[in-house]
């Protein structure tokens, strides 16, 4: 029998990107999608409230008062609880759960086909990160960048090296991906990149990655109006390493601030053809013909004016 499997996200985006995010996963064949909504009069709701597929939930201060919580509360511990909630509500067989700006791709098949596969004693499986890059020369296909030992890193990235790790393994988001997790599981909690048992015994976990073809399309940064306008929020919620966040919070006390932000902008998420070269060569380059706005029309008609 096919697995059935519903995503689950906390938002804060544009109407674009948040019709972007579902289309992609109504397109990909998930039986349901619970949306939460960091800010409750998010204008999404209207639009997607009344889709037979999606759940809206509005994060109002009662919301998170029934959680335990308030607004106020820190956002990873907010996500990490509002993720909880969305698991232990869910009846699909398993519950992906991901950021607005992740898409997960199967080169071949689909979701369903890789939750279908895995073994029955298979709690949660890992899907690795491959993280949005933009190349100075322009090309038709979307370059994402691998996860890559810090060797590696320092032999593609050179001069700039110190600005991807060591943690981050030559990504400026997280390489540990995302997860999705079986449902039913007694005693389970979701955290932001895996699930865990709350006496703390193991989950029995499977990594899947390149060598399975999958992949989670992180889609960061490319923006650098919407990059600046997180990089407070990105701060505070850890989404930065110790290293980089000193070079931004150095960056902005300077006495040119934005042109010092544009150019580390430039060094974190754009390559030379020099740079595009080096992760070809060290097995840590995709290269995908995607267009999410053309799935977003598909999906959402005029609804979707991207």
């Amino acid at each position: 029998m096919t697995a059935t499997w519903r995503v689950g996200a906390i938002l804060n985006e544009t109407l674009a990107d948040t019709l972007r995010f579902a289309a992609w996963y109504l397109e990909a064949g998930a039986d349901g999608l619970t949306l939460m909504f960091d800010n409750p009069q998010d204008p999404a709701i209207g639009v997607l409230g009344d889709h037979p597929k999606i759940t809206c939930i509005p994060c109002t201060s009662e919301f998170w008062e029934g959680l335990g919580l308030t607004q106020d509360t820190r956002f990873p511990k907010r996500q990490n609880f509002a993720l909880s909630h969305i698991y232990r509500t869910t009846s699909e067989d398993w519950l992906l759960n991901v950021d607005a700006d992740e898409f997960v791709y199967v080169a071949e098949g689909n979701i369903a086909g890789l939750l279908t596969t895995q073994a029955p004693e298979t709690e949660c499986i890992r899907i690795e990160t491959a993280e949005i890059v933009e190349p100075l020369v322009a090309q038709v296909a979307l370059t994402f960048r691998l996860p890559m030992e810090r060797d590696v890193a320092r032999r593609v990235y050179a001069d700039n090296a110190e600005l991807f790790g060591p943690r981050r393994r030559g990504l400026v988001g997280h390489p540990q991906g995302k997860s999705a997790t079986r449902t039913g599981l007694d005693g389970v909690s979701l955290r932001q990149h895996w699930p865990q048992r709350r006496n703390g015994e193991p989950m029995v976990e499977r990594m899947i990655g390149r060598q399975n073809g999958a992949y989670l399309l992180h889609f960061i940064g490319l923006d650098y109006d919407a990059w600046h306008g997180k990089l407070a929020w990105r701060a505070g919620s850890r989404g930065f390493t110790v290293p980089l966040t000193q070079r931004i919070e150095a960056a902005m006390d300077s006495g040119n601030a934005e042109l010092e932000l544009q150019r580390l902008h430039a060094r974190l998420h754009k390559a030379s053809p020099e740079v595009m070269d080096r992760l070809q060569a060290e097995g840590a380059r995709l290269d995908l013909h995607l267009d999410l706005d053309a799935v977003a029309r598909r999906v959402f008609g005029d609804a979707f004016s991207g």
